[in-house]
C-alpha cells in the first residue's frame, strides 16, 4: 500500500491498494502525528484503495474518534464501490462522513 499525505489545516491522507493487517501498521504510524498536530480537518481519500479489511476500519474509527476528540472534522472522499460495499455491510457507512 502506497500513503501519500498532504498536510495543512485540512489534512489529505491518499491510500492506494489495500489497507490490510500488515499494512494498517504502517498508517497507524502515519496518523499518529496527525492526530496530535494541528490538522482541525483530515480528509482520506481512497480513489485508489482497492480493499479494507477489520484492522483498516479499526484506524478509520480511530481517525473519526481522534479528530472529534479535538473538536476536528473526518471523512471520506472518492470511496470506490467495493470499498463501500464494505462499509455498507459493517454499519460504518452510517457513522463515518461519506462524500
Amino acid at each position: 500500500m502506497k500513503i501519500t499525505i498532504d498536510n495543512g489545516k485540512e489534512t489529505i491522507i491518499s491510500l492506494s491498494g489495500e489497507l490490510d493487517t500488515l499494512t494498517s501498521v504502517d498508517l497507524e504510524k502515519e496518523i499518529a502525528p496527525i492526530l496530535h498536530g494541528e490538522a482541525e480537518a483530515v480528509v482520506l481519500n481512497g480513489a485508489e484503495l482497492t480493499y479494507i479489511s477489520s484492522a483498516g476500519l479499526r484506524l478509520l474509527l480511530t481517525l473519526q474518534k481522534g479528530m472529534k476528540a479535538k473538536g476536528g472534522t473526518f471523512r471520506l472522499k472518492n470511496i470506490q464501490k467495493d470499498i463501500m460495499d464494505i462499509l455498507n455491510i459493517t454499519g460504518f457507512s452510517s457513522i463515518l462522513t461519506i462524500e
